[in-house]
This record gives structure tokens, sequence and C-alpha cells, in this order.
């Protein structure tokens, strides 16, 4: 049944929930008075918050691909499935910059401050750029829930609306950070729909 078939991806957006906004959290609050400072300070050494980082992004990108498999089974079109690919996608590359802290820890960790803060501007550059990218097509994915044609899941519905909202933060980029709080609802909902039992969805 498929309760039992998406128990892992439900107990996966659970965990998401529960670490996406701790993480977060203990982020912001390091670098609250110099960020920069602070991302090239981590920047020379790994820590328990990369990996963390990186245990995030595996949990994200499992949930985006159990929620695409689920799509797949009951959608008529295949829109949903192919924008959670690439909302995956740049999930994937936004927590591959990790790599740019194993690169400068494994060649020495010593370089002069001007290389140091040209490599950590350009890395955060990429960060935001993914991040936008991401939320436009996130955008357009709650859009399409809720512009289906046929009645479905209420709770893909709520989830499209939360969706919907936490894009619009993003947008805005000093409301962003309330994201942190509100994305964890979307994942929430993600795990219930995924430890519920299956119901009819059909897109257009």
């Amino acid at each position: 049944m498929r309760n039992h078939e998406y128990l892992w991806p439900g107990i996966a957006a659970l965990l998401l929930a529960l670490c996406f906004p701790v993480y977060w959290l203990y982020v912001f609050h390091l670098s609250s008075e110099n960020f920069m400072q602070v991302y090239k300070a981590d920047l020379l050494k790994l820590s328990w918050s990369d990996l963390a980082f990186v245990l995030i992004g595996a949990l994200e990108v499992y949930v985006y691909l159990s929620l695409r498999r689920s799509f797949a089974e009951r959608l008529q079109s295949g829109s949903a499935a192919v924008l959670l690919l690439v909302m995956t996608m740049l999930v994937v590359a936004f927590h591959a910059t990790v790599v740019v802290d194993l690169v400068i820890v494994f060649s020495g960790g010593v370089m002069p401050d001007a290389q140091l803060s040209m490599i950590a501007e350009t890395t955060v550059a990429v960060a935001l750029g993914l991040l936008f990218a991401y939320a436009v097509v996130a955008f357009v994915l709650a859009i399409v829930l809720l512009l289906k044609r046929t009645a479905a899941s209420g709770l893909l519905k709520c989830f499209a609306v939360v969706l919907l909202l936490c894009c619009v933060l993003q947008f805005s980029i000093f409301l962003s950070p309330g994201t942190i709080f509100l994305f964890p609802v979307a994942l929430l909902l993600l795990a219930f729909y995924f430890l519920k039992e299956p119901q009819e969805l059909e897109l257009v």
C-alpha cells in the first residue's frame, strides 16, 4: 500500500522539517554581525555545520524525488514532475557549494585574504542565484498545483499555498528569513501526504 511505500519519504520530510530551521537559525545566529567574515573563516575548516548542510541537502533531494515519483504514478501530465526534477537539480547545485570548503581545506587552507574574499563573494553570489532560480521554479510548481482542474488531495493544495508564500518571501529578500519558519510547514504537509492513503490525482 502507498502509505507503506512512502514511509521513508514521509520520515525524511519530518526530519527535514526539524533540521532545516535548527540549522539555518544557527547560521543566522553566527553570522548576524559580519556574515562575510564568518563565512570566510568557515571556508578554511570543516565542521559539523558542513555535515549538517550536506545532510539537509540529501534529505531535500530525497523528498523531492519521492514526490516526483508519487506524481508520476498518478498524474496524466508530467509538468509537475519536470518542475520537481529542476528543483532537485538546483538543490544539488546549491548544496554542492560545500565542495569549495573541501577544496580549500585539502589544499592546505592557507591563501591570501584577497583571494579568499574573492572566492567567498563568488560562492555567495552563485548560491544566491541558485536560491532565486529555485524560488522561481517552486513558484511555478505551486501555481501548477493550484490550477489543476480535478479535485485532488487537500494536503497538496495546502502545500502549494505554503510553497507559494515561501517563494514570495524569498523574492522579497528582506523577508526571506521568514522561510526558516514557513518552509518546515510545507515539509510537514508533504510528510502527511506521503503517509496518508492514496488519492487519485490528475494534472494538466
